[in-house]
């Protein structure tokens, strides 16, 4: 699965070039955040990882948008991913662990739904990682409710044409194992089965976790798990281009030699994310083609 990052592109620009991103040998397309933020002009990149609501519809898009460009991508064999975020709700401005204003009501208002008020301070202790906050107001998503209220929302998109997901941050979401039952839950209830989902578990080095979130999904990290096809690979990802701290490692690297990487990648894994700079057209280089057609012919031969 190739899948191309447009991340912060309008629905209607994705629209205008669902062709030449097909065309380019592209799987699918991951569509930026849908839900409503708690900025309508997004100042910064990371504003569109701060939700208010489980709702769709915000400066990149509306629900007919969403529809409209599902219908077109859906017709010539593209799918549409959706980013999701479910982990977190937009920040107070003046306390990091208190949700915003404009946070639904029901979900503000409820203590029970929200996670204990303390930052993750240990990514290698997993008790302090699914159970603390990333400095946004982290949602206790172990409640019925909260999982109603996310379930509901990801079979509405379903609705709208969306064929997949990218879980936003689901390395902080507990597994069976450590005693949750959020994912196989969550998977049983989607209105449509076998989708495309794939969970952002970064910088996680053990295997036994990486293995334990593949039984759900597919794993969008740093680090592989036993089994290879079960990863979604990168070289490069919006994070690790636009960040300004030790995160953001890619910002100095050069669109040539990112492409060169993700050639070498693709070779080597079935499953892969191509982030799109902004003001780059990298995406669009013949380079990119070639390679997409070089894998797909290494994976018929391969099996």
């Amino acid at each position: 699965m190739r899948i191309i990052s447009c991340f912060n592109w309008k629905l209607t620009d994705i629209s205008k070039n669902y062709k030449l991103i097909k065309n380019q040998g592209f799987d699918a397309v991951q569509i930026n955040p849908i839900q409503p933020l708690k900025e309508n002009g997004i100042k910064e990149w990371w504003m569109s990882y701060q939700p208010v609501d489980f709702k769709i519809g915000n400066v990149f898009g509306t629900k007919e948008d969403l529809i409209n460009l599902c219908n077109r991508c859906n017709e010539i064999g593209l799918r549409v991913y959706a980013d999701a975020v479910i982990n977190h709700m937009g920040a107070d401005p003046k306390d990091n662990f208190k949700p915003h204003i404009k946070v639904n009501e029901k979900l503000r208002n409820n203590s029970e739904y929200w996670k204990e008020k303390i930052k993750v301070s240990n990514w290698k202790d997993r008790q302090d990682v699914i159970h603390h906050c990333i400095d946004l107001p982290g949602l206790n998503v172990y409640n019925k409710d909260v999982e109603d209220m996310i379930v509901n929302f990801l079979n509405e998109l379903i609705d709208c044409g969306i064929t997949g997901f990218r879980f936003d941050a689901a390395k902080s979401i507990g597994l069976p194992s450590e005693g949750y039952n959020f994912w196989p839950n969550l998977i049983y209830r989607l209105k449509k089965y076998g989708m495309f989902l794939y969970g952002e578990v970064i910088f996680e080095e053990d295997k036994k976790v990486i293995d334990e979130y593949s039984k759900y999904m597919y794993v969008l990290g740093n680090y592989d798990g036993s089994n290879k096809d079960m990863m979604v690979k990168y070289v490069e990802t919006h994070d690790t281009y636009l960040s300004e701290d030790k995160l953001g490692y890619t910002k100095n690297v050069s669109s040539k030699d990112i492409l060169k990487w993700y050639k070498d990648m693709i070779m080597q894994y079935k499953n892969s994310l191509f982030y799109t700079r902004p003001f780059d057209d990298n995406w669009m280089s013949s380079e990119i083609k070639e390679a997409h057609q070089k894998a797909k012919i290494l994976e018929k031969k391969v099996g």
